[in-house]
């Protein structure tokens, strides 16, 4: 009995202690391992920095705009007659586009007219009738005055004499006072009715009067005839055949020929990178394939402080013939670029209390190598000083500064946006 208990135990033991054996064992295995990543760190990827062309840029939305949008309208109100052209037509300075009815219009004309002929012929009768036979009425009343005074020196005498009474001379005294007055009124009538009298001027005015309403009625019916303000093209049409129009609706609008130019509102901390004269390249959604040139040409000296944001103004030196005012455009401008530059990947390039660096490879650790970044690109970063041209750069972004870490082979790196090729090359 005591053997077989034995026998039993013993086969127990042996069936427990190889599965035992087994986790010790790997028990031991991890450790080592662990010990040995712990100690070596875990593996990397790194760069070397590249010498090369790099550029910077800033890609903003913009929309197209002529130098000049003209909006007419009416000025009177009216029926519509005709409408010349329609939207995307293309117009002269001058060229007749909506005509509004000017029958009234032309009565009034017609009317003005009139009014300024019988001013014309007042005036005429005044010089050619009036202010002769006034100076004539003038030249009898200095007669008959004349006569008048020599009765009365006679009749004068003669009283004195004894020959007629003094109730006779009173007469002649009466008459004398008559002519007087008879030559006053002459005499004012003559001036009245002379080149600079009142009558004279009053009739002037009268033409300049009739004058100046004909000009307004020549400028109603002018109204009438709603013409192009310059060469252009008509971007809106807002009036149609039959249509009671009333002052100040706007009826077209024209976009001048001229300058044609993008209008974008740009962030103001992108400020820096900006300046008048830059060239920039631009491309529409409708037409990717076909880019065009523009120049930096205006920034507004104040920042709209409800968005801030800063207008800005690009020249387009030749538009293509799809642009069409108000399209949106995107425009890339290049801010800043380099034929030769050391250059990482932007993922490389750290940034701390203030300071900025990258972790370089020294020793089997990652080292915190502060660095001065010059030109940025959304995949570059110049280097301008600070690093080494050999230098090991590391790219992980998990990896700390003086944590243990090895380089991990070339041969089983992960693609990634680091490895692409540099703009321009």
């Amino acid at each position: 009995m005591l053997n077989a208990a034995s026998t039993t135990a013993t086969v127990r033991l042996r069936r427990w202690l190889k599965p035992a054996i087994i986790v010790v064992a790997i028990l031991v295995a991890a450790t080592l391992l662990w010990s040995f990543v712990v100690v070596r760190g875990p593996r990397v990827d790194v760069v070397k920095p590249e010498i090369g062309p790099i550029k910077q840029t800033l890609v903003f939305s913009a929309r197209v705009s002529s130098i000049a949008r003209i909006d007419m309208a009416s000025t009177v109100t009216a029926r519509v007659e005709r409408v010349m052209v329609r939207e995307g037509d293309r117009v002269k300075a001058g060229q007749l586009l909506v005509q509004l009815d000017d029958d009234e219009f032309n009565a009034q004309l017609s009317q003005a007219s009139a009014s300024l002929a019988t001013s014309q012929a007042r005036l005429r009768s005044q010089n050619e009738v009036a202010a002769p036979v006034s100076s004539q009425a003038q030249q009898q009343a200095q007669t008959n005055l004349d006569f008048a005074r020599q009765e009365l020196t006679r009749n004068r005498t003669l009283m004195e004499k004894g020959f007629i009474s003094e109730a006779r001379l009173k007469e002649f005294e009466r008459a004398v006072a008559v002519a007087q007055s008879a030559f006053e009124q002459s005499r004012s009538q003559a001036a009245s009715n002379s080149k600079t009298g009142a009558e004279t001027l009053a009739a002037s005015t009268r033409i300049k009067e009739s004058d100046a309403a004909l000009a307004l009625a020549r400028a109603r019916l002018a109204q009438t005839r709603i013409v192009a303000p310059a060469d252009g093209r008509v971007v809106f049409r807002g009036v149609e055949l039959g249509d009671v129009v009333q002052p100040g609706r706007r009826l077209l609008s024209v976009a001048a020929d001229g300058e044609t130019r993008l209008i974008a509102q740009i962030d103001e901390k992108n400020l820096s990178l900006l300046r008048e004269g830059q060239k920039a390249a631009a491309l529409t959604d409708a037409f990717p394939e076909k880019p065009f040139a523009a120049e930096l040409t205006y920034l507004s000296p104040a920042v709209d402080a409800t968005r801030g944001t800063v207008e800005a103004r690009l020249r387009i030196a030749e538009p293509p013939a799809f642009l069409r005012d108000d399209m949106t455009v995107s425009v890339e401008v290049i801010s800043s670029q380099k034929d030769r530059a050391m250059t990482l990947p932007a993922s490389t390039l750290r940034e701390a209390d203030g300071k900025t660096f990258v972790l370089t490879l020294v020793n089997g650790r990652a080292t915190a190598t502060p660095v001065r970044a010059g030109i940025r690109s959304p995949l570059r970063v110049e280097i301008v000083e600070g690093l080494a041209a050999d230098a090991t750069v590391i790219v992980d972004s998990t990896i700390v500064d003086g944590q243990r870490v090895r380089e991990r082979p070339a041969s089983t790196r992960k693609a990634s946006t680091f490895e692409a090729p540099m703009p321009g090359r």
